[in-house]
């Protein structure tokens, strides 16, 4: 599909690669340091689609939560999506965490539902992510890259995170942020765009 009309956000600034604590063991860190090495940074391109007719339809995202539980993001059919990829060994994805759980603290019941993609994590190292930041959204477990898979036509890959994508109450792509959120406001303001009338 090809990309439409868009406006270019704000870049966003990029921090470099950091080894990542938290770890499950000997397994755990070899995990992270083979994730370590395919990780491809967001180039800080963001992009919006301020003309509703000019959005495109965002993939339906199945699949179990870091708990086992199933997630359908038909279920929120009618409430705006902002869906984030991340890993625990992804440095950018530690440093925007604290802003992600603020913005999705800010808009609970509004509207608004906050889903975490997990990248290539093991399991208690994102566990261990979830619980270090208190994050009370869910997130979906793929480790084998299917569900990052489905974003691969909207410029994004499994190796390209993190990357937020905001997603209308019709759920049409509204908005893809390539690269680390560096602040709750930004993010907030974005969510609140999506959620005017179309």
């Amino acid at each position: 599909m090809g990309v439409r009309r868009r406006t270019m956000l704000a870049a966003v600034p990029l921090l470099a690669l950091a080894a990542c604590a938290e770890t499950g063991g000997e397994n755990a860190d070899r995990v992270n340091e083979i994730n370590r090495d395919r990780f491809v940074s967001g180039d800080g391109r963001n992009y919006r689609w301020e003309d509703a007719d000019e959005r495109f339809a965002a993939p339906r995202l199945t699949g179990d939560d870091l708990d086992g539980n199933p997630i359908d993001t038909d279920e929120w059919a009618g409430s705006v999506l902002v869906v984030n990829f991340w890993g625990s060994w992804c440095a950018p994805c530690v440093a925007e965490a604290p802003y992600l759980v603020e913005a999705a603290a800010e808009l609970e019941g509004q509207g608004v539902q906050f889903l975490g993609v997990n990248i290539r994590d093991t399991e208690d190292a994102a566990k261990a992510f979830e619980r270090r930041w208190a994050v009370a959204y869910p997130s979906l477990s793929d480790e084998a890259g299917r569900v990052a898979d489905q974003f691969v036509e909207y410029g994004l890959s499994p190796n390209d995170i993190p990357a937020t994508i905001v997603i209308d109450a019709e759920h049409r792509v509204f908005s893809i942020w390539r690269g680390e959120i560096d602040d709750a406001e930004t993010l907030i303001a974005d969510v609140r765009k999506a959620l005017e009338p179309s």
